[in-house]
């Protein structure tokens, strides 16, 4: 077994393809199907369904091992070209596109002055999506919100954000410093689809308050509800995270939803994953991170967590 071609089977279980997995490895797709067959005979089972290109139950279980044991492989060389406190390698690092925007400079920022020699490959996505590339190993840490679904992933609270109701400055409602959750669901507008995460959080929070959601429009991706909103095209609840721009807009204000506790922002990781030194030191600098920014650089309505935090891991 060589270490090729369990690169080989994991790059067709990403892409989907032979095909895709070639361009993926910068190589033919003979190459790649070599790898895999060989891979195959040496296991003596079939790994992926050729008339598909998705793995089979078997070759779940092979890459499922394979993920492990090249992240262990790459943190023994990682942790070998440790300096002194100096971490070198590649971070794969997960982050909620409604964060990212605003915490990725000051945190790249940081890394630069105090870790040089990290290389940080950030990864946008959902908090569902990114809690199951944490669980699989795609991504090393992962900066999201609760609730985490997967027992193995140990959640750190870096920030609350409260919610807020964007609706614009014609609006009956826009003279109000703060609304009950039961007022602002009734009124008709932007929500993600069904099942998406945030949707979830709305419905829990709304139905926890006797109330339903008036729905005018769903919309996948809160950036593009957020915009949306702001143009004043309809109200939407938002996290304030997501309307970081709100104070400068001038037809729009975000009513502070008064009867929410705030929600979490914090840093996820695999409680059984060895962590190498680079990844170390990333989530080190993210956990102190917030309590160093000044104020004018979170966005209105997030506020640091109170030191050690920790959130439920399920």
């Amino acid at each position: 077994m060589e270490l090729k071609q369990l690169r080989s089977l994991l790059a067709v279980e990403e892409a989907g393809s032979f095909s895709g997995a070639a361009d993926a490895l910068a190589t033919v797709q003979s190459n790649v199907s070599a790898h895999v067959s060989k891979l195959e005979r040496e296991l003596g089972v079939v790994l992926v369904d050729r008339r598909t290109g998705q793995l089979t139950a078997e070759g779940e279980i092979v890459a499922k091992r394979a993920r492990h044991l090249l992240s262990e492989i790459a943190e023994i060389y990682e942790d070998l070209a440790l300096h002194g406190s100096d971490a070198t390698g590649r971070v794969r690092l997960g982050m909620i596109a409604t964060v990212a925007s605003w915490l990725l400079p000051p945190l790249l920022e940081r890394l630069g002055r105090e870790h040089p020699r990290i290389e940080l490959e950030v990864a946008e996505g959902t908090a569902a999506s990114l809690q199951r590339r944490l669980h699989s190993g795609g991504v090393d840490l992962a900066v999201l919100t609760n609730p985490i679904r997967y027992e193995e992933l140990t959640f750190t609270t870096l920030l609350t954000e409260r919610y807020v109701l964007v609706v614009p400055k014609t609006h009956p409602m826009a003279s109000a410093r703060s609304l009950q959750v039961a007022e602002a669901a009734s009124l008709p507008m932007l929500v993600p689809p069904v099942h998406v995460g945030f949707r979830d959080e709305l419905e829990a929070i709304v139905a926890s308050r006797g109330a339903r959601l008036s729905v005018i429009a769903e919309i996948d991706g809160l950036n593009v509800i957020a915009a949306l909103a702001l143009r004043g095209f309809a109200p939407a609840i938002l996290p304030a995270s997501a309307v970081e721009v709100v104070a400068h807009h001038a037809e729009t204000v975000a009513i502070e939803l008064a009867d929410v506790p705030p929600r979490q922002i914090g840093l996820a990781r695999h409680r059984n994953h060895l962590q190498s030194a680079a990844a170390r030191a990333v989530g080190a600098v993210l956990v102190g991170l917030p309590h160093r920014l000044p104020r004018h650089a979170l966005p209105t309505g997030v506020t640091p967590a109170s030191r050690g935090a920790h959130g439920p891991t399920s």
